[in-house]
């Protein structure tokens, strides 16, 4: 279902751009839209990337953070946790994440942490 949506927002925006290419809006219109998407990519390109600029494919990373609350328990062992652990598994091209396959959280001990 998410892919025929999708696929009708593609269509619809392809329509747009017709009806804006054959009218005089267009030559000011398309332009401008032309000029804040390639903004929004130098945005993009500048950040620091989550993976390597040639990555394709699938993806997984690992974001370690420090835990606010002391009742969270390791799930290792059982004693107090210090971090948690959030893991991604993502679906990349050329280093931006497009899809989020899998995630989730684990809070680990100093134990277990390695």
């Amino acid at each position: 279902m998410r892919l025929l949506r999708e696929l009708a927002v593609a269509v619809t925006l392809l329509v747009i751009v017709g009806v804006l290419a054959r009218s005089g809006v267009g030559r000011f219109v398309l332009p401008v839209v032309g000029l804040a998407v390639a903004a929004a990519l130098v945005a993009l390109l500048s950040k620091r990337p989550a993976y390597a600029r040639t990555a394709v494919g699938p993806r997984t990373r690992i974001i370690e953070s420090a835990v606010e609350s002391a009742d969270v328990a390791c799930v290792e062992c059982g004693s107090p946790a210090t971090t948690r652990r959030r893991y991604v598994r993502e679906w990349v091209v050329l280093g931006v994440p497009v899809v989020l396959l899998d995630d989730g959280e684990n809070p680990v001990c100093d134990a277990h942490r390695d």
